[in-house]
Parts: structure tokens; C-alpha cells; sequence
């Protein structure tokens, strides 16, 4: 069976389980950046800065990415259903139980 995505809901980007992955992923990100392979700005400094830091480094990571892959929904949503291009074509297999 052959799909097309002619619409993506930001409101179902911005309020769903991708957002909290998204925000894991900023967090390791930030942890392996600040404390397992640091940069010279934060071997010498105490536990409680590189806290703040890694805290300040996974809410801007996040924000942005979240801002990033909101733009490129809108943008998308634009260019399917204004413009009027082709939107993507998901293929599924359904399978038969026996």
C-alpha cells in the first residue's frame, strides 16, 4: 500500500514523545561534551559550574533543535500544500495472519 504525507501537525511534533527524546538526547549530548570529553574552558572548573553548564548546554541544544525541526515541518507543510508539490510517499507491506 502507497501513502502520502500531504500534511505533519506541528502541534503533534512540538507535544509528543519526540520532544522528551529529544530533550535525552540533549542531555547525553551535554554530558559527553562537558564532562567525558571536556574542552580546556572546563577541566578546571568545580563540579557545580559543569552542572550549570551541562543544565544551560542541553536547554539551548534543545530549543534550537526544536525550533530547527518545527521550521522544517512548516516549511514543508507550506511547500506540499501551497505550492502544491508532491508530498513523500511511504510504501507499507501489510501482512496476512494466518
Amino acid at each position: 500500500m502507497k501513502l502520502e504525507i500531504k500534511k505533519l501537525d506541528i502541534s503533534s511534533v512540538i507535544f509528543s514523545g519526540f520532544t522528551i527524546s529529544l530533550l535525552f538526547i540533549s542531555f547525553f549530548v551535554a554530558v559527553i561534551a562537558i564532562f567525558i570529553t571536556p574542552s580546556p574552558l572546563w577541566i578546571g572548573e568545580a563540579f557545580k559550574a559543569k552542572f550549570l553548564g551541562a543544565f544551560f548546554y542541553t536547554l539551548v541544544f534543545f530549543i534550537i533543535t526544536l525550533a530547527y525541526i518545527t521550521f522544517l515541518v512548516f516549511i514543508y507543510n507550506f511547500f506540499v500544500g501551497v505550492v502544491g508539490l508532491r508530498g513523500l510517499k511511504v510504501e507499507i507491506d501489510e501482512e496476512t495472519e494466518e
